[in-house]
C-alpha cells in the first residue's frame, strides 16, 4: 500500500499562499505605515496631508519634550510621565487644516494593555491620560476629525 502524497508543484503552492498572503501583508504594511512608536519623555512631530477624507502622515522627527513646536500642516505629539501615578500624559499640539483624530495604543509585546481616542482640536494644545504600565506606545488610526468631543 502506497501512503498518500500531495502532488503539488512549488509554483502552485507560492501562488496559493501569495493569494492569501499578499493581500494581509500589504495590509499590514501599509496600517504600520501610518503608526509611530513613542515613548515617555519624547515628542514626535510629523506632517499631515489631508486629501479625499483620508489622512497621510509623514516621517516623524524625535525630540526631547516641549522642545518643538509645529509648523503649519504638522502635528507635535509629546508623552509624559505624571509623577506619583501610573499615567502617561499625551500633549498633542496640531496646526493642521482640519482636526486630525487617531488613538494611542499602550502596548505589552502584542497585547494592548490601554487605549485612549485622541480627537483632534486646533484651538488650543490638548492633553489626555494613558496608563503608565505598557512598555510602547503606538500612536495610529489617524483620520480626519470627527468634529464630535471624545467620550
Amino acid at each position: 500500500m502506497r501512503p498518500f502524497r500531495i502532488c503539488a508543484s512549488a509554483a502552485v503552492l507560492a501562488a496559493f499562499l501569495g493569494g492569501v498572503v499578499a493581500p494581509w501583508a500589504a495590509s499590514g504594511a501599509q496600517a504600520d505605515a501610518q503608526a509611530f512608536d513613542l515613548k515617555s519623555g519624547q515628542e514626535l512631530t510629523f506632517a499631515v496631508k489631508i486629501a479625499d477624507g483620508k489622512v497621510t502622515v509623514g516621517p516623524p522627527r524625535a525630540s526631547k519634550l516641549g522642545a518643538a513646536q509645529p509648523k503649519d500642516g504638522e502635528i507635535t505629539i509629546g508623552l509624559d510621565r505624571i509623577k506619583g501615578e501610573f499615567y502617561n500624559q499625551i500633549t498633542v499640539t496640531e496646526k493642521t487644516p482640519q482636526p486630525v483624530d487617531f488613538l494611542v495604543t499602550g502596548l505589552n509585546g502584542g497585547t494592548k494593555i490601554d487605549e485612549t481616542e485622541i480627537c483632534g482640536r486646533l484651538d488650543a494644545p490638548l492633553t489626555a491620560r494613558i496608563g503608565s504600565v505598557p512598555w510602547r506606545f503606538k500612536l495610529n488610526g489617524f483620520a480626519v476629525g470627527k468634529g464630535t468631543p471624545c467620550q
